[in-house]
């Protein structure tokens, strides 16, 4: 990987997280799992964005590590060997193991994807994908997508802003919910208007149009990236190759 990992083609970062999810899946041991998952979380140290995702790992995983310990490795447990005893809760060091596996791999998961959207612009990334031949309408799709949330997210803040700048008084939590009803009224009107406004802005653009857009934005590639796409795109088949012919026989 290369130390100035945001500017790296948006392909690049996207296949290589593909391949530590792929790998993640294939290994079924713990420190295999353990070494995919320091991989990731490495990713995104070497990324100028690390302050803001590191700041995002523990509120995503935390909950998922106690819910995944607590369901497959203590209170419903998947293998019923080496059972202990501590304070009167059963548990199966297997099952911990087992659930230790998963843990890892939604985390690799989440890290290794959480660091491609939070260093590529969502526009540039779905850009470089229809340069590969993606159909723009799935382009599109994928674009609302990925832009929904933050969309929302900015909607609501200035909403907010605009009714506490009129009186609206947030300090409690009984405050808060009170404050989600005015809230949710001018967000969903705002939301509808705003695909309207997208529709139109769609059609004065000739969204439907047969020619292909001309793009203002230049992506730099380069064949060094090129062949690390390709070997990792190779891996990536031989492994799955590899775990589909493991599960056959």
């Amino acid at each position: 990987m290369s130390h100035n990992y945001d500017t790296l083609h948006p392909l690049t970062k996207l296949t290589w997280a593909f391949f530590l999810v792929v790998c993640a899946y294939s290994v079924t041991n713990v420190v295999g799992n353990t070494v995919l998952f320091a991989l990731a979380i490495m990713t995104s140290v070497i990324s100028t964005k690390r302050a803001t995702i590191l700041r995002i790992y523990p509120l995503l995983f935390i909950p998922i590590t106690l819910s995944i310990i607590l369901i497959r490795g203590i209170f419903f447990p998947d293998v019923k060997t080496g059972l202990y005893e501590f304070y009167g809760v059963t548990f199966s060091l297997d099952a911990l193991s087992n659930a230790s596996i998963i843990v890892f791999r939604y985390c690799t998961l989440i890290a290794a994807l959480l660091t491609v959207f939070q260093t590529t612009p969502i526009s540039t990334l779905t850009h470089a994908l229809a340069l590969r031949g993606m159909p723009r309408s799935i382009e599109y799709i994928l674009l609302m997508a990925l832009q929904i949330i933050p969309d929302m997210q900015t909607r609501a803040s200035a909403i907010l802003e605009a009714q506490q700048s009129r009186g609206l008084v947030i300090r409690s939590v009984p405050s808060r919910i009170r404050a989600l009803l005015p809230l949710v009224g001018p967000l969903v009107v705002g939301a509808l208007v705003d695909v309207e406004e997208r529709a139109m802005a769609l059609e004065l653009r000739a969204f439907a149009a047969l020619n292909p857009p001309t793009r203002m934005q230049e992506l730099i590639d380069s064949r060094r990236q090129h062949a690390a796409r390709s070997v990792l795109l190779i891996g990536m088949l031989i492994i799955i190759g590899v775990r589909i012919w493991g599960t056959v026989q």
